[in-house]
């Protein structure tokens, strides 16, 4: 065989490999999140699937965690179940079911955790040293991406590599599972590589201490579409119920003309 025939047989072979990648690659879906105002701020008017979706927040998580469990619900109308990778061992789950989200529908994860004594690390291919615990959650994490009996996967997310971060990225678009991360505001320098990263901050209201209710403030942050909207979010969360409502329309409902990053 002459060597121009070899190079075809080979650019033959290699375009035959992609059209197979592109194809196994699942469509994203957009899915309202049930909150309108929040919807109003995405740039498709709700959630995509097969992506990963971050809630960053100012106070551990705990206010982005009860919005986050308020937009799986509306996804939960798709097969497959919620996975939760639980590597705090803190999820309850009441706060699931009060978004009508049933125990039938979920999975939980719990790593085991590190005994006590001198921190225990091990390497692994997700991170170059540490905690076996978070390491297994990592693995955990993009296993569960990976299955096809899952439809979305939350956990809270403190730090990870880009590394990381691509291969999740990678795992969603071939498996269609969209991935929730629930992460502290210490990252928001960090570059992202979600589809979307959505900025959680408390509003002060007068009566917070008697009504039981907080405000928040949601921003969106980045969008892998490059496209961004200039007002925001107003929600309200009960502390009792963990209830999240929408208490205002969008502010400035019009896309910003710069990308997001």
């Amino acid at each position: 065989m002459s060597a121009a025939a070899v190079r075809t047989a080979a650019i033959q072979s290699l375009q035959r490999q992609l059209l197979a990648t592109r194809q196994t690659q699942t469509s994203q879906q957009i899915i309202p999140t049930g909150l309108r105002s929040v919807d109003q701020i995405l740039p498709q008017g709700g959630l995509p699937t097969a992506s990963i979706i971050e809630w960053v927040s100012d106070d551990v998580g705990l206010h982005a965690a009860s919005i986050a469990l308020k937009s799986i619900a509306t996804m939960l109308t798709l097969p497959g179940c919620l996975a939760i990778v639980d590597e705090r061992h803190d999820f309850h789950s009441d706060a699931a079911r009060c978004h009508g989200i049933p125990l039938s529908r979920m999975l939980l994860i719990r790593p085991n955790r590190v005994g006590s004594g001198p921190a225990t690390t091990s390497h692994s291919r997700f991170v170059r040293q540490a905690s076996v615990t978070h390491s297994d959650a990592l693995w955990a994490l993009e296993q569960t991406a990976r299955c096809p009996g899952v439809c979305v996967v939350l956990t809270f997310l403190e730090s990870a590599s880009s590394a990381v971060m691509r291969r999740l990225q990678l795992a969603v678009e071939r498996s269609g599972v969209t991935i929730v991360l629930i992460r502290p505001a210490s990252i928001l320098h960090q570059p992202s590589y979600a589809d979307l990263r959505l900025h959680v901050t408390g509003v002060q209201p007068a009566m917070e201490g008697l009504t039981g209710r907080r405000r928040l403030k949601v921003q969106l942050l980045r969008s892998r579409h490059g496209l961004q909207h200039t007002g925001h979010a107003q929600l309200e969360v009960d502390h009792e119920t963990g209830a999240v409502h929408s208490i205002s329309e969008l502010a400035d409902s019009k896309p910003a003309t710069s990308p997001a990053f």
